[in-house]
């Protein structure tokens, strides 16, 4: 009798115990990183061995929880990594305890502690912590009579591009940030002296351990009112060399039709003649609605630069879809909308 009921105590023992283990070794952690940076954006992956339909919950006791509620799911096999990305706040990331239900069944992983460093100083450093950060496209374009504005379109992985800021900025800001799993975007306006002529800075990598530089060349583009016309209005000396040149070859093309008789010349003169008109036509004259806001760029996401605090009227340099490009009080060159412009 006394040996049947160790053998029942410890059966008791085994089904009682054997869930829970089967449970805890059913999900436990495959990374976790060593150290951390502040304000760094890091994974946190867990792995199972559990089949496809198994319901996996996690849920993470104290303040750190990940910037995504739902983990980024890989399958490999029969393992599945379920990974969290989470971000830096303090001198040391903490997490007591994590809680995990498999099916409905609970069970609690032990908590981490990793240590948090800071990065050493940089004078170029935008902020930015990422495991590779590309340059998707870039574009300038006047800002103001002083000014230029260049709009960045960034891509990175690991990323904390909410907190992408640089020290020469006059002005700046981000838009359009989008977080899918590891990778991030966004665009990043920034206004610069217009006598610079190269943005620089450097975003620290993770997997290269070391700060890396990026430079993007700072030129204006077609869409700038350069190519247009002149900012202040008046007329500078290459455009008076394209009149005079143009002038130059009506007269010569009228001379050989005297000569030659041919009019084909004649021709000739008569469209140079029409071209040279063109720079004679004096640009659309626009007036804007008081409280209308000048945007910096003709796109639906852009930011705005300014309101127009009463009625005004200027130049219209350009249009783009619904949005006109004009030059408001100091040099400000921006777009207002269609619906913006007065009816009158």
């Amino acid at each position: 009798m006394k040996h049947l009921k160790s053998y029942l105590f410890i059966l008791f023992t085994f089904f009682s115990v054997f869930p829970t283990n089967a449970l805890s070794a059913d999900v436990e952690y495959s990374y976790v990183p060593k150290r951390v940076y502040e304000k760094q954006v890091f994974p946190i992956s867990f792995l199972s061995n559990s089949n496809e339909n198994t319901k996996i919950k996690f849920s993470f006791i104290g303040d750190k929880i990940p910037i995504l509620e739902e983990p980024v799911k890989i399958k490999n096999g029969t393992k599945t990594f379920y990974t969290f990305y989470f971000k830096t706040t303090d001198t040391l990331f903490q997490i007591p305890e994590i809680l995990v239900s498999v099916n409905g069944r609970k069970t609690t992983l032990v908590g981490i502690n990793i240590p948090v460093e800071p990065l050493p100083d940089r004078k170029d450093f935008s902020g930015v912590i990422a495991s590779g950060l590309k340059i998707k496209n870039y574009q300038a374009s006047i800002y103001d009579e002083h000014n230029n504005l260049i709009a960045i379109s960034v891509e990175a992985h690991d990323a904390n591009l909410e907190d992408m800021y640089i020290k020469d900025a006059l002005k700046d800001g981000l838009e359009n940030l989008k977080r899918d799993g590891s990778k991030m975007e966004a665009q990043y306006y920034i206004v610069l002296p217009s006598k610079q002529s190269k943005l620089k800075f450097s975003y620290y990598d993770t997997i290269k351990q070391t700060f890396v530089n990026k430079s993007i060349p700072i030129s204006i583009d077609d869409g700038s009112v350069a190519a247009q016309t002149d900012l202040n209005p008046r007329e500078d000396n290459f455009e008076k060399l394209k009149k005079f040149s143009l002038l130059g070859l009506v007269i010569f093309f009228l001379l050989l039709f005297i000569w030659k008789r041919d009019f084909f010349y004649l021709i000739v003169a008569v469209v140079t003649t029409i071209i040279l008109l063109t720079f004679f036509i004096p640009l659309e004259k626009i007036c804007i609605k008081t409280g209308s806001p000048i945007y910096i760029l003709p796109t639906q996401n852009s930011r705005i630069s300014v309101y127009i605090d009463q009625e005004y009227h200027t130049t219209k340099l350009g249009e783009r879809g619904e949005y006109n490009k004009i030059m408001y009080d100091k040099g400000i060159i921006g777009w207002i909308k269609d619906k913006h412009v007065c009816n009158n």
